[in-house]
């Protein structure tokens, strides 16, 4: 992914809560003839040993996929909020260009034993039950039930060699604009405005 100067985030802190906040994401990679597959799935952010970073996940077992997880590395692409920007909320300038947050983690695959399978899975649940009601855990699924199910998935763990994130919320804009640009996002009211415009005031707080 191509990141200007200007809109590369290097801090990890920001980056690890952007993947943790938007886990969902897309696994990409490619079979012995170069051909690229790819599996939309929920990853896990988990800190291995200290300043170790590793993603977790699973594969449906039919998926041809995994077969090549530890044959060439992988690319996880994670994507936040993003948002259309009109040139019209600009003074002068007339092109327009959409605002938006991703991360993309480059790094070899493991596939997991199936006790860290089973481990990962509770971790996943755990971290979506949360904001439930009446929450799930793994003591409340049958041992039967479990296990079939676990067979009929593949865990894997990915490396964090390389990270790319790309934060592009018009930091080439003057404060005219900038601010223009904060005003009638929120004035979409939509989620995706929002909390882009939320981004964008966090990060040049002072202008208005």
């Amino acid at each position: 992914m191509y990141i200007s100067k200007l809109t590369r985030e290097t801090n990890w802190d920001t980056i690890a809560n952007f993947i943790r906040e938007n886990g969902f994401g897309l696994l990409v990679n490619t079979d012995p003839a170069g051909v690229p597959h790819a599996t939309h799935l929920p990853m896990t952010l988990v800190e291995k040993t200290p300043g170790e970073f590793v993603l977790r996940g699973h594969i449906a077992r039919i998926n041809p996929q995994w077969e090549w997880f530890e044959k060439n590395e992988g690319l996880a692409v994670f994507s936040g909020h993003h948002a259309y920007i009109s040139s019209s909320w600009y003074e002068k300038e007339r092109i327009p260009t959409w605002n938006y947050m991703a991360v993309h983690i480059h790094g070899s695959i493991r596939i997991q034993e199936e006790a860290a399978v089973v481990a990962a899975l509770g971790d996943l649940m755990d971290h979506y039950e949360a904001a439930s009601a009446c929450p799930v855990h793994m003591s409340d699924i049958d041992d039967k039930t479990l296990r079939n199910n676990v067979k009929a998935i593949v865990g894997f763990e990915m490396s964090i060699r390389d990270v790319n994130a790309n934060y592009k919320l018009s930091q080439n804009k003057k404060d005219a604009d900038y601010y223009s640009v904060i005003a009638h996002l929120k004035a979409l009211g939509d989620e995706n405005s929002l909390r882009v415009a939320a981004e964008m005031e966090a990060r040049r707080p002072s202008g208005k």
